[in-house]
């Protein structure tokens, strides 16, 4: 019996399972975690790998919400495109000034203590 070996190429760039993604339209090949701007403005990342052209628009789901590891994005993002990211709903994994809601209570952690 012969085996094919097939390897993904694509890394991880989602810091969980749990995200709110909408379908767009795509009118450009795009990889997944590229930005995706709707008016000129970056509304949410790229879920997954797309093959568009202007005269042939496909379908793209787009994440406007989760959280994200940013080191794994495909392209660094500018200082703009992770404001305008935040805005929508996106958050990124391990970056400084992280909101209060983001990070368990003190009483949320207290509640664990002792638990069995």
């Amino acid at each position: 019996m012969k085996f094919n070996t097939t390897t993904v190429d694509q890394i991880n760039w989602l810091a969980s399972s749990r995200m709110q993604s909408f379908t767009e339209q795509a009118v450009a090949n795009m990889k997944s975690g590229e930005v995706f701007n709707k008016n000129d403005v970056p509304v949410g990342l790229v879920v997954n790998d797309v093959k568009a052209t202007a005269d042939d628009p496909m379908p793209v789901a787009v994440m406007y919400e989760g959280w994200v590891i940013a080191d794994n994005l495909p392209t660094e993002l500018t200082d703009a495109d992770k404001t305008s990211l935040q805005e929508s709903g996106i958050k990124f994994r391990g970056e400084e000034g992280a909101k209060s809601e983001d990070k368990p209570s003190e009483s949320a952690k207290s509640s664990t203590k002792g638990a069995k």
